[in-house]
């Protein structure tokens, strides 16, 4: 395992100075802290935002893992060696999810709260995908699926690409850990401000996945984003930052 102070990460601050806090960003697998590209241009309420590359992933050392609860330990690790402002939420995207619900579980003491995009308690993943990732033949261009049918065209063949570039053994040990997951029976055990979000259209993580965390997660909050895919921060940058600083305003001390 790497040090997880060592993780790479990319960090924006609230420009007067003043943090009411830090956004946390996970990425999903086989991605980077660049999938949050739209939401590293400025501060949503003054928080500091924190995007991170997974160990294994982008340019972070270490090897990606089979479980889920050792990239939630990574994150607890990571966390404690640095000094980034409090409350920490942490904003996750499907397996990111999956990481920023296991720490919560794991270490309540380290996480204030939760942002859970596209995710959910178990995320089984295509047993033929699956096969093929181990054995090298998968094609990443199968992908496309998992974003809205209205997406734009040039994202769409940016993001086919970036899949392309992503070693099928890393996407393998990722999606291994994803469809490893399941935390259906610990969920409800989550005590503090969550939001959940999801696009109509999401084949990945489908609705009633996110469904069955607000019905679990006592006083979460779920919003369903017309028109999107599995990758909401990409596809809906500007509805998902709405979605974000109204869960802020709601749930945490400084109002914008």
């Amino acid at each position: 395992m790497a040090d997880a102070g060592n993780l790479f990460y990319q960090i924006i601050s609230d420009p007067e100075g003043i943090s009411g806090g830090s956004l946390v960003f996970i990425h999903g697998a086989g991605g980077t802290h660049s999938k949050w590209a739209a939401l590293m241009e400025k501060s949503i309420n003054g928080f500091t935002h924190v995007a991170i590359d997974l160990m294994g992933h982008g340019s972070s050392p270490g090897s990606p893992a089979e479980d889920i609860k050792v990239y939630a330990e990574s994150i607890k690790d990571f966390l404690e060696a640095n000094s980034f402002p409090r409350p920490w939420i942490l904003v996750g995207h499907s397996m990111g999810g999956n990481i920023a619900l296991q720490a919560a579980l794991d270490y309540p003491e380290r996480v204030d709260g939760l942002i859970l995009i596209g995710s959910g308690a178990r995320m089984p993943v295509n047993p033929t995908m699956l096969e093929q990732l181990a054995q090298g033949s998968f094609n990443t261009a199968f992908l496309k699926i998992a974003y809205g049918r209205d997406v734009n065209p040039q994202l769409l063949e940016e993001e086919l690409q970036n899949w392309s570039q992503v070693s099928q053994q890393q996407l393998y040990v990722d999606f291994t850990a994803c469809n490893n997951y399941d935390v259906s029976q610990q969920v409800g055990d989550i005590k503090m401000p969550v939001l959940i979000l999801v696009g109509d259209q999401d084949k990945m993580t489908p609705i009633k996945s996110s469904q069955y965390l607000q019905e679990k997660i006592g006083g979460s909050v779920l919003q369903i984003v017309p028109g999107a895919g599995h990758h909401l921060m990409l596809e809906k940058p500007a509805e998902t930052i709405s979605a974000i600083s109204g869960f802020l305003k709601a749930s945490f001390s400084r109002q914008d």
